[in-house]
């Protein structure tokens, strides 16, 4: 646990030298459910087979894996500035997770492969997530929206570039940790 919590802490301080913008992850562009509206199909559902292995962890569950007991999923796949995205990891699953909600991740996917742009540094409270419950984080890109008024995390506000990104965090129950991780495109 040691060695991943100094690679964690590296890659925090790394991530201190790159730009602000958010960036992410994977997948074609547009939507591609034919009403015009840049969503793809409900827009809750990603349009993303598989993720990257963002994180320093065991495994990676990506949110299109809808079969998961423990998933993060998006609000909708398709964000344009001004606006936010919701995401929300919900334990389905038998074990308790602990994680620190604040260890979040924001990626961009470029020529060259993911590239972290967001957060510069953390706070590290640690949080326990019992199955049946969830935690949810808030992304605002472009400008500052109003903050909720529960134990969701805000997350921004971010300048992002059209693209495609991917938003992640790391859980750790029975002893490993999983990187959970939910792509998107900004338009």
């Amino acid at each position: 646990m040691g060695t991943q919590l100094s690679r964690r802490r590296l890659c925090g301080a790394l991530a201190g030298t790159v730009s602000v913008a958010l960036a992410g992850c994977s997948g074609g562009a547009g939507g591609n459910d034919g009403d015009g509206d840049g969503d793809d199909g409900d827009g809750t559902t990603p349009p993303f087979g598989e993720c990257p292995s963002l994180r320093a962890a065991d495994a990676t569950v990506c949110a299109a894996n809808a079969d998961a007991p423990v998933v993060l999923r998006p609000s909708a796949t398709t964000v344009t500035a001004p606006g936010t995205l919701q995401f929300t990891l919900s334990n389905g699953g038998e074990s308790t997770l602990g994680m620190n909600p604040y260890d979040w991740a924001v990626h961009r996917e470029t020529a060259d492969g993911w590239e972290r742009v967001a957060p510069d540094a953390t706070i590290e409270p640690w949080r326990e997530i019992p199955p049946g419950a969830s935690q949810a984080w808030m992304l605002q890109v472009g400008a500052s929206h109003a903050s909720p008024a529960n134990e969701t995390v805000v997350c921004g506000p971010l300048t992002l570039g059209a693209g495609t990104y991917a938003f992640s965090v790391v859980a750790r129950a029975d002893g490993a940790w999983t990187a959970y991780v939910a792509r998107f495109r900004v338009a």
